[in-house]
């Protein structure tokens, strides 16, 4: 930077814990800007510097914080990560009626590897909680979500007619939803992958 070396050292387990910490290593005081990104998913993010609240100079998504940086100063950056629905324009006919799950920066997906096949008949009710856990094996140390929803099934439905009057062919049934990231599908073998998900 202009005056100087600013060394930084940042720490934490982003994305799947909502702190993040940015330590000064200079061992030289060094005056500076630094700016830091809100993102538009956390409304509540929340920034201290050495445990005392920073004072909101925000402009164009960017936190801005100027002092003469020292050696041990630490801010901490607070971005609470609840899981959120994400509902697509009225004019964006493929996902009419259907919601798509978000938790911090991350969208995530169902996958047939924990939720069977058929995808498209899976349904989540508007009421349904979310309840955020850490995987293990492949997803060992990423956060995974779960909702109770519904399948829309029928038996033996390859032999049945393609279109049935005035009855329907098929039922709804409890069933739990598992969300995995989205970058992370396609690692178990071969099957579907959905995104948005039909809601009720």
């Amino acid at each position: 930077v202009e005056n100087g070396a600013l060394k930084l050292r940042i720490s934490g387990n982003y994305p799947w814990q909502e702190q993040v910490k940015i330590a000064i290593d200079s061992v030289q005081p060094v005056r500076h800007t630094l700016a830091l990104r809100l993102p538009d998913w956390c409304p509540e993010a929340k920034v201290t510097l050495n445990g005392l609240e920073v004072e909101q100079d925000i402009r164009k998504g960017y936190l801005h914080i100027r002092r003469t940086w020292q050696e041990g100063d630490t801010i901490t950056l607070t971005l609470p990560m609840p899981v959120r629905r994400v509902y697509g324009n009225p004019l964006a006919r493929h996902v009419a009626g259907k919601v798509a799950i978000q938790r911090g920066p991350l969208v995530y997906c169902l996958e047939q590897a924990d939720n069977g096949e058929e995808l498209h008949n899976l349904w989540l009710p508007k009421e349904s909680e979310f309840r955020v856990f850490e995987g293990k094996g492949l997803f060992a140390h990423k956060m995974l979500i779960q909702a109770e929803g519904e399948k829309q099934s029928a038996p033996d439905a390859q032999h049945q007619a393609l279109w049935h009057y005035d009855n329907a062919p098929s039922s709804r049934q409890p069933q739990t939803l598992t969300f995995i990231p989205w970058f992370s599908w396609a690692n178990r073998g071969e099957g579907e992958m959905r995104i948005w998900v039909n809601e009720r």
